[in-house]
């Protein structure tokens, strides 16, 4: 049985086991994510975000709250990078910010479509499809942007 698990562990690639652990960080920071725009959604008014849209906001706060799971879990799990570093922290920054605003603006996109076009009017958790869609279109650019540029092995 030991042998086994070891055979199997040796023969995934090292790429397979970061996309691997990646998304498993990713699959904790999103529940972070959601957690926290399903809170944000419910806590405040409607009138309280000085004129941007409530989803908007929230979005952009439970975005930065997974960022903080995934930069941390990321670093020392999937990248093993235990040093230091003020370039890797500010090329992370630089990509979460580009992250966050495809984000954003994927989910808000998505509502208006889920919102305003006849044929989708009719579905049910908008919210979640939104966030799913999202979702995953940041985390691709999350993946290839941490893999070849941040956490980059020289």
């Amino acid at each position: 049985m030991q042998k086994n698990l070891e055979s199997i562990r040796t023969s995934i690639s090292p790429l397979k086991k970061q996309l691997i652990k990646f998304t498993l960080i990713g699959v904790l920071a999103v529940m972070v994510d959601l957690t926290c725009y399903y809170i944000l959604l419910n806590i405040f008014p409607e009138n309280w975000t000085f004129g941007f849209h409530i989803e908007d906001f929230a979005k952009a706060i439970s975005f930065l709250c997974g960022m903080s799971v995934t930069y941390t879990f990321n670093k020392l799990w999937t990248w093993k990078t235990k040093n230091r570093s003020n370039k890797r922290v500010l090329n992370f920054t630089i990509l979460y910010s580009i992250s966050l605003f495809v984000n954003v603006f994927s989910n808000s996109m998505m509502l208006d479509v889920l919102h305003n076009v006849e044929l989708f009017k009719i579905l049910d958790f908008k919210y979640l499809i939104a966030f799913i869609t999202a979702t995953g279109i940041s985390a691709s650019l999350n993946f290839i942007g941490q893999k070849f540029w941040v956490f980059k092995t020289a």
